[in-house]
């Protein structure tokens, strides 16, 4: 069976999607990715992956682009920073990925927040699977529910419907219908991740780690360990804002502080205290045993937080990882600070009340109940998408 996993950018969807294409190929399997961002094409080509580069050289007329921002209200929002807005661009963009996937000629295709995969699948007749978060899906909460969204927001959806029409496709009505696919599989569990729709199949947190065990001893004082993904992403520089309030808020203090953001501290921060720096990556080894794991509120970072046990302090990114730091505080394995909205003594005390009160006891008792589960995680999604895939060819389908 050949397999075409269709992702956005960022190393969270490749440590995810990882799990799944791992079964695909010990099955004997032929899988292909395409993704964007250098370091995470990287990161497949180590371990093996083919891929298909987006060399498309169309790019998005600034004038119909927003500023981006950290804060979005919908999909909509999200990808009229993307460039959607524009027309040209979008059906060129589409475009491309229908040439890529037709040209690779692939059994079944798996989406992770891959709207022109997505259409590409629907309009070459493909098995398709998203892989889904809550707030993401057409289903599920809205990404900022908690706060009243703004009247006027920009809208791709109607430009998206031009380009669906010009390829005879069916129009949306929002831009989360296209996170969603024949099969929508769910990477945690129903209380962190609502959706009201029945068909979707939760199959547990899926992640695959950076580092192996062996590779990461532990340090012998306690120490925190800080994850603060990308420090620049297509919203913001938040990460890197997130790295310089743990070295002011932790200097000099009794814990170790281990920051998983390159072997190398990023310009302008080379004179690190003693008791602070910086690691390539982590391996559950190291971030099971850690007092507190300090993160820009990614999905996959919540999850594997809850898996191992250990309580959070998110300080979120973007508006997608407050919805997910508001989650943690709800089910109190953890808590959240909002960017640029606290001091680094304040960073500091919470962090030092969070490992001293319930909340690992918390996280504790959530991963029991996960566990207690029996959720069917990356086989179970192997076995969901390669039944709609034989289940569809033994139909018979166009490509």
């Amino acid at each position: 069976m050949k397999v075409f996993f269709g992702l956005s950018g960022g190393l969270g969807p490749v440590m995810r999607c990882l799990s799944i294409a791992e079964q695909f190929r010990q099955a004997g399997g032929e899988v292909c990715f395409s993704i964007y961002g250098r370091e995470s094409q990287q990161y497949l080509e180590q371990r093996g992956y083919s891929q298909l580069i987006d060399d498309d050289p169309t790019m998005p007329d600034p004038k119909k682009t927003i500023p981006p921002h950290s804060v979005f209200y919908n999909m909509d929002h999200y990808y009229a920073m993307a460039g959607l807005l524009d027309e040209h661009f979008l059906h060129s963009w589409v475009a491309h990925r229908i040439e890529m996937i037709q040209e690779y000629r692939p059994d079944l295709i798996i989406a992770d927040f891959s709207p022109h995969t997505i259409i590409a699948a629907r309009f070459l007749n493909i098995p398709h699977a998203a892989i889904v978060q809550s707030c993401y899906h057409p289903n599920g909460q809205r990404v900022s529910h908690w706060a009243d969204q703004p009247r006027n927001l920009p809208r791709v959806t109607p430009i998206i419907n031009k380009v669906l029409e010009r390829f005879d496709l069916p129009p949306i009505h929002k831009m989360e219908e296209l996170h969603s696919g024949q099969l929508d599989i769910v990477p945690s569990f129903p209380a962190f991740d609502p959706i009201d729709d029945k068909l979707v199949r939760y199959v547990g947190p899926l992640h695959h780690t950076l580092a192996d065990d062996e590779d990461q001893p532990l340090p012998d004082d306690p120490y925190i360990l800080v994850y603060p993904g990308r420090l620049y992403d297509l919203t913001s520089s938040l990460g890197l804002s997130l790295v310089q309030s743990v070295i002011s808020g932790f200097a000099d203090t009794a814990y170790q502080v281990l920051i998983a953001a390159g072997e190398r501290p990023p310009t302008g921060m080379d004179d690190l205290p003693d008791n602070i720096s910086f690691i390539p990556n982590f391996s559950e080894k190291l971030l099971s045993h850690c007092a507190l794991f300090i993160h820009h509120g990614g999905h996959g970072s919540c999850l594997s937080a809850i898996e191992q046990g250990v309580p959070s302090l998110i300080i979120p990114t973007n508006t997608e990882r407050e919805y997910n730091a508001r989650k943690i505080s709800q089910l109190e394995a953890g808590e959240y600070m909002l960017p640029h909205s606290f001091t680094a003594d304040h960073l500091a005390r919470l962090a030092a009340f969070i490992i001293e009160d319930h909340y690992r006891d918390k996280a504790k008792a959530l991963r029991k109940e996960i566990a207690g589960q029996q959720y069917g995680g990356a086989r179970e999604a192997y076995v969901l998408t390669s039944a709609l895939a034989a289940a569809a060819n033994s139909k018979g389908r166009r490509t």
